[in-house]
């Protein structure tokens, strides 16, 4: 019977990663379950999303700084409270779980999760990537379950890591519940959103992931042909100065816009004519999902990994090869201008519920009994 779970992280610092992490253990702790949740380090900005936390969650600080302090600590807290489970996430914090729970000898079940696709996001090389894929062959066949966002994260994984164990499994991320709906209709104001214009709207950390570059000059050409787009770009971050100085001398001051962070960057898609997802690569890309499901027309690459799988093949919005400037320009034109796919209304309500929390929740909650 299940009753005792620990969710481990680095840190409540702000990510995706942690986001979900906050969303599923909150779920567990209102159906009754004794949750606790392991932070390595909650030092300024890393506890940014603290005020997330449920107050039925037991909080258990290590205060240890880096993950690889936690050993321990985490061995210790293991012995002491004889979990039923053990849910982690982030490759180095996996195997940190691993080794701890290993020196703590106890029955305690162990669930690793994968968020991104390690190919693209894992810049290691020669002695320091040989030494990471042996201690991910030592520790992973430790978890009960090995649990990767999206079907293209676990290919990826089996190939980077020439990981041989069967206990890998998709479930994607609990996207959408009912408090997304209602952010859907809050009012934006924005001086593009007069009615005159075909506003594309695009979301994200402004780094090398998310290929803002590509997508501003691929709009530089659909702009030449079509003058009343315009571009919106929601986000902060490092290459924000490079950006801005690419839109002037594209001369597109007047027509693409860097607005910053919104926490609710979902109340744009009414506005929208477009969304576009420009990404070198993703592990499973929520705002595309988001976007998707407020059914406003969507354009993506198809990065490694996760918008083949979100639009199912073409199925539900349009895909194109990473870097492929025309092949952006003429999608996006197709998508405001020309024929938009079509589908059927009842298979697109199958297709997108396997991204609402309700149904994630049940799916870990099943792994999570079979473990225990």
């Amino acid at each position: 019977m299940l009753n005792k779970v620990m969710f481990f992280l680095p840190t409540l610092g702000g990510g995706g990663a942690e986001r979900t992490v906050i969303q599923l253990a909150n779920s567990f702790a209102e159906q009754g379950l004794n949750i606790h949740l392991g932070v390595c380090d909650l030092n300024g900005v890393k506890a940014k999303l603290l005020p997330e936390v449920s107050p039925k969650i037991q909080l258990v600080n290590f205060d240890c700084g880096r993950v690889a302090n936690a050993i321990l600590p985490l061995k210790k807290k293991l012995q002491a409270e004889q979990y039923d489970c053990l849910v982690v996430t982030q490759t180095h914090t996996n195997i940190i779980a691993a080794l701890a729970k290993k020196l703590a000898g106890v029955k305690t079940r162990l669930i690793f999760r994968e968020v991104s696709t390690p190919s693209k996001n894992i810049k290691n090389q020669g002695l320091t990537k040989f030494i990471l894929k042996t201690l991910v062959n030592f520790t992973y066949p430790m978890a009960q379950q090995v649990v990767c966002v999206s079907k293209g994260v676990e290919q990826d994984f089996r190939k980077y890591y020439s990981y041989k164990k069967s206990n890998l499994s998709t479930i994607y991320n609990p996207v959408l519940d009912d408090a997304y709906f209602e952010k859907l209709k809050t009012p934006v104001q924005h001086t593009f959103f007069d009615g005159s214009n075909k506003v594309i709207l695009a979301v994200g950390r402004l780094t090398e992931a998310k290929n803002f570059g590509f997508l501003i000059r691929s709009f530089k050409d659909l702009h030449d042909q079509h003058p009343d787009t315009r571009l919106l770009i929601l986000g902060e971050g490092e290459l924000r100065t490079e950006f801005e100085t690419l839109i002037a001398e594209l001369g597109l001051t007047d027509v693409v816009d860097l607005p910053g962070f919104d926490s609710n960057p979902y109340a744009y898609f009414k506005y929208a004519s477009l969304f576009v997802l420009s990404s070198n690569w993703e592990g499973l890309p929520g705002v595309l999902i988001q976007a998707l499901a407020s059914k406003i027309k969507v354009v993506s690459t198809n990065c490694p990994s996760g918008p083949m799988e979100i639009l199912d093949n073409s199925r539900f919005g349009l895909l194109v090869e990473c870097n492929d400037q025309a092949g952006l320009t003429q999608a996006m034109q197709k998508a405001i201008f020309g024929d938009y796919v079509s589908y059927a209304e009842q298979d697109f309500a199958v297709h997108i519920e396997q991204f609402h929390k309700l149904t994630v929740l049940q799916q870990y909650l099943e792994m999570m009994e079979q473990a225990a």
